[in-house]
């Protein structure tokens, strides 16, 4: 019938770490290529850091990644692409166009950094 298989899902996966003073370095890798995204404010009422970060979605066509009192990364899937966009309150800021082959996303869970101290 000619109908072609599904193609596979784009593998994805939030990362974090401690940056400096409250401030969350953010890494998001698609299919096992890291890109560096920038960093988001880790503070919340009672602590900063990596530990304030959640995912807020991972759906198969967007995830996002929240620190602190909200702000925000989303990894939107477009044609061809993963649009990833800073979300400051009202605004979206695209960051970076990531190319990618696939129609669906597979989100990682997000694994916070141990601290040992």
């Amino acid at each position: 019938m000619g109908t072609e298989p599904p193609s596979p899902p784009i593998v994805v996966e939030w990362k974090v770490q401690q940056g400096e003073g409250s401030q969350v370095d953010v890494t998001f890798v698609v299919d096992g290529t890291p890109f560096e995204i920038g960093s988001l404010d880790g503070t919340a009422t009672y602590e900063a850091g990596p530990a304030t970060c959640a995912l807020r979605a991972a759906s198969p066509r967007r995830t996002e990644l929240v620190c602190g009192a909200g702000d925000a990364y989303e990894a939107a899937l477009g044609e061809g692409e993963l649009v990833i966009s800073h979300l400051g309150g009202e605004q979206r800021r695209v960051i970076k166009r990531v190319p990618v082959i696939g129609d669906a996303l597979a989100v990682k869970m997000l694994a916070l950094p141990f601290d040992d101290s």
